[in-house]
């Protein structure tokens, strides 16, 4: 009888130590999914989107630097007729650079453009790349995944058998999402995945276009949310504004910085014909117009939207959500 409340008393420690285990076994579970977003994040937009595959950036079509519409030898800051308008930072080449390259990866089910960047003059057939950039949408649903992968100063990422951003396990080659998320992609990309440049847009046959479909940033649920989601995807509605018969207008970028560099403002790294008309003016592209044309039938739309992305709350500008079918939770 003596031994009765012992083995009574081992129990309930027995007991008591097996919780505790398993509750530090499950804090540890949630410790190793908050740092292994990488992979689901991927996991989610092979869910959504579809499953990325390898690629080497060799297949992608270079995107051409002119000057007064002539290829030429490639110096540090030089100007040309279509800088990039994403900045390359001061520790670039400038925002001419050559040999940057564009690749579509686009199924019957998805859309997928990727740019491999180049910030520091290399020679065109160098597979080394400052910046590699995925965009990946689901045309149906909208859903659009973002990766970056990143080189370092002297040590460029390579673009050849770039492995996929999807595969399980996940790869160490792209940037965790949050630093993508940083980045802030979807305050320029806020009206649709794929953004129309003067820089791209020399090679835009090349890219996926979706510009009135649905679309939304997939991201992930909660305890490990990331914040794609609160990138803006909201647009501007004015009542019979020409822009609008061929693009969304978002509420970021789109109608501010990029409607000033597409309609007069000229880019850093602009030379002379990029200051003046129509080089100027990159939208609408290529339609072969005077100014006195271009200022007739455009610049009041362009007026309206530059006021009504001051003060959305006109009752003219009309600020919808964008279309998205994000599947039910």
């Amino acid at each position: 009888m003596a031994s009765y409340p012992f083995n009574r008393q081992c129990l309930a420690f027995l007991l008591l130590l097996s919780a505790g285990q398993s509750l530090a076994g499950h804090a540890r579970a949630g410790q190793i999914d908050a740092g292994s977003t990488r992979e689901l994040y991927g996991a989610e937009c092979r869910k959504q989107v579809g499953d990325i595959p390898e690629f080497s950036c060799s297949d992608g079509i270079p995107v051409p630097i002119t000057v007064d519409g002539k290829s030429v030898p490639a110096t540090k800051n030089m100007t040309c007729d279509r800088p990039a308008l994403l900045p390359n930072g001061a520790a670039s080449d400038g925002q001419c650079v050559p040999n940057s390259r564009i690749l579509s990866l686009s199924t019957k089910t998805m859309q997928i453009a990727v740019m491999c960047r180049q910030k520091i003059i290399r020679p065109a057939d160098k597979m080394e790349f400052d910046e590699i950039d995925i965009v990946a949408h689901n045309p149906k649903t909208g859903a659009t995944c973002w990766f970056q992968a990143e080189g370092k100063p002297n040590q460029p990422v390579s673009g050849e058998k770039v492995p996929s951003p999807t595969s399980q396990p996940s790869s160490e080659f792209w940037n965790a999402p949050e630093t993508t998320f940083k980045d802030g992609c979807g305050s320029c990309h806020d009206n649709d995945p794929f953004m129309f440049s003067p820089f791209v847009g020399q090679v835009w046959n090349h890219m996926p276009m979706n510009p009135f479909g649905p679309y939304y940033h997939v991201d992930l649920p909660s305890p490990h949310r990331i914040g794609f989601s609160s990138w803006p995807t909201q647009a501007l509605n004015p009542i019979d504004n020409t822009c609008l018969g061929c693009h969304r207008i978002g509420i970021a970028e789109t109608c501010r910085q990029l409607t000033d560099e597409m309609t007069g403002r000229f880019p850093e790294g602009a030379d002379d014909w990029a200051r003046r008309f129509p080089g100027s003016h990159a939208m609408p592209p290529d339609i072969g117009i005077t100014q006195a044309s271009w200022n007739a039938i455009y610049k009041s739309s362009v007026d309206q939207i530059r006021s009504c992305c001051q003060k959305p709350d006109q009752p003219a500008c009309r600020v919808t959500s964008i279309p998205a079918y994000p599947p039910p939770n």
